[in-house]
């Protein structure tokens, strides 16, 4: 039986850096489709269109997605964004070539401009400066230290502002991530990882206070459906 009341971190498939490709890609793959019928993408745009539109600046306004994965959704917000006729200019990293490759491979099929950056997140050199720095689904892989080290590069390197979108530790979101896990992939790797991540996920308070001690002063956080929370914080 989980106490939902604390983090239970167990080791996750996907973070093995011996996974098998092609256990990998239909990982991605799954992952890919909780994105889209979670609807991630428009928990993100709507917070970063409001902030594009309100700071207009000589260069076109930009977003770095940090620990992209596969990049669906900042593939989808770039594709958003040019239905709605908002110049943004996306950029993303990630340590794995292999995911980055994917990324590429999308983005041209899709005719969509996205650079890549091949870096750690916690270890590599400093973020390139971009207006708004967003992370999801990967804080839950973190540990206390790790997810303040994040934060305060993502506010460094931050112009404007930066949003975090990730899950949340409780009892029904373990059991619908079970589920929809099940439903909606046949990946081995994402039917084990789906429940532990939200196991080991931080719930809003701890959230919260994790950003406060990452200099976060005036960080909100909300309830995003299903299974999600969104962290928002201005640099201003």
């Amino acid at each position: 039986m989980i106490d939902f009341s604390k983090r239970n971190r167990l080791p996750e498939w996907m973070d093995q850096p011996d996974i098998d490709p092609t256990l990998h890609l239909k990982a991605l793959q799954g992952l890919a489709r909780l994105n889209y019928f979670s609807n991630s993408v428009s928990l993100l745009w709507k917070p970063l269109r409001k902030l594009a539109l309100a700071n207009p600046h000589s260069h076109d306004f930009s977003v770095l997605d940090v620990a992209t994965g596969s990049g669906d959704i900042p593939l989808a917000l770039s594709r958003k964004a040019q239905q709605a006729g908002i110049k943004i200019k996306f950029s993303v990293t990630d340590k794995s070539s292999f995911a980055l490759n994917l990324v590429r491979e999308k983005a041209l099929q899709s005719n969509l401009s996205i650079q890549c950056f091949e870096t750690d997140a916690l270890e590599g050199p400093p973020f390139p400066v971009h207006d708004v720095i967003t992370c999801s689904l990967f804080m839950h892989h973190l540990d206390n230290d790790e997810a303040i080290t994040l934060m305060k590069r993502m506010a460094k390197a931050a112009r404007v502002a930066i949003l975090i979108n990730d899950l949340e530790r409780s009892w029904l979101n373990w059991n619908m991530v079970w589920i929809a896990s099940h439903l909606l992939t046949r990946s081995p790797v994402v039917h084990m990882d789906g429940p532990r991540s939200v196991a080991g996920a931080f719930n809003q308070a701890e959230m919260l206070e994790l950003a406060k001690h990452a200099g976060l002063i005036g960080a909100r956080i909300e309830t995003r459906w299903p299974c999600r929370f969104l962290l928002s914080w201005n640099k201003s």
